[in-house]
């Protein structure tokens, strides 16, 4: 027998109940509070036997109930308990929408859409059984661009901070690089220096940087968040003064070296196919957005008719005849110099 308990705000004093029991950097409530804070935040307990099973935050945004957990796989028992109670104490809302989850599911009233891949590397036990997995090319280039960077720069150091040893200088200089790296490749980057108190603060709790240093100047950096069994690499940059020996992936995978070492199970790469992804071992895992309605309203319908056209897309896109077609939009979205000049970090 499923019963539940609702309350306002963010349950901060269960924060390591969310780390332990979903594993996942978005779904705790430093994150929840730094990046996205709610407009209307409740979260919802649910227990089975009296022993807590779930944790559900919710932020009302007029008739819709968003809930903050993401990045999760739900529980469908707990899940439409949840649902049953939030419509019944929440008469206003009209339906419920679960952003980024892994479950692939179906119920009445309930639309599912497929969103991106998370990319993620199950990892193994030590580095030398993570190369021993990776092709013989990739095995042979990564340890030529490592060589070669030592010989070249002997004094070179990798260095490994986690949360409060992390400060704010490390966070810009590897943001900065990854702005100068995207905005090189006539893209437009996605963080600025707008992002680094965000990234800063939440660092402080679940972060770990790894970055490489000559000179007393940081070269190249990731900047990932830990949880409970997973490591997620959110920036990976360099800079492009190192772009021949890979300067980036070597950052990278010390970045995997630590999260071994630290005993996790997954490494996750997160949104966002690129080629290193797959050559590094990394496993699309798909991401759906789930919606479940009150009733079979006209908002449900029209729900339903933007859902299916955006499978289509999405079928379309992963396709092999779509390649051509998604690399001449890459060359469309290219900036002129004239615009990118524009952008300041």
């Amino acid at each position: 027998m499923i019963s539940t308990k609702c309350f306002d705000g963010l349950p901060h004093e269960y924060e390591s109940f969310l780390i332990e029991k979903y594993d996942s950097f978005v779904t705790t409530c430093q994150y929840i509070e730094i990046f996205h804070p709610p407009t209307e935040a409740h979260y919802m307990l649910l227990y089975e036997n009296e022993l807590l099973q779930d944790i559900y935050i919710f932020d009302i945004r007029g008739n819709t109930a968003v809930c903050l957990n993401s990045l999760i796989h739900l529980n469908m028992s707990n899940t439409t308990a949840f649902k049953n109670e939030l419509f019944a104490h929440y008469p206003e809302v009209t339906n419920i929408e679960f952003p980024s989850i892994y479950n692939d599911i179906f119920h009445d009233k309930s639309i599912i859409t497929l969103r991106s891949d998370n990319y993620v590397i199950p990892l193994p036990d030590s580095m030398d059984g993570y190369f021993q997995q990776l092709g013989s090319s990739t095995r042979s280039n990564v340890r030529k661009h490592k060589r070669k960077f030592l010989n070249d720069y002997p004094n070179a150091k990798f260095v490994a901070k986690s949360g409060s040893e992390i400060d704010e200088r490390m966070i810009d200089k590897i943001i900065r690089l990854n702005f100068e790296r995207i905005l090189s490749k006539n893209e437009v980057p996605h963080a600025n220096h707008d992002d680094v108190n965000h990234h800063y603060n939440y660092s402080k709790h679940y972060g770990c940087v790894t970055y490489i240093e000559l000179d007393g100047a940081i070269i190249a950096g990731c900047i990932a968040y830990t949880m409970h069994g997973s490591m997620y690499s959110y920036f990976l940059s360099h800079d492009n003064n190192y772009s021949k020996y890979n300067a980036g992936q070597l950052c990278m995978l010390f970045l995997i070296e630590v999260s071994i070492e630290k005993g996790f199970r997954d490494f996750h790469l997160l949104w966002g196919e690129c080629e290193y992804k797959t050559r590094f071992l990394a496993k699309p895992r798909p991401l759906f957005s789930y919606k479940v309605f009150r009733s079979y309203s006209s908002s449900f319908f029209l729900s339903r008719i933007k859902e299916a056209i955006s499978y289509m897309i999405y079928k379309i896109k992963i396709s092999k005849f779509a390649v051509p077609i998604k690399n001449q939009v890459k060359k469309l979205r290219k900036k002129s110099e004239k615009e990118l000049c524009k952008l300041e970090y």
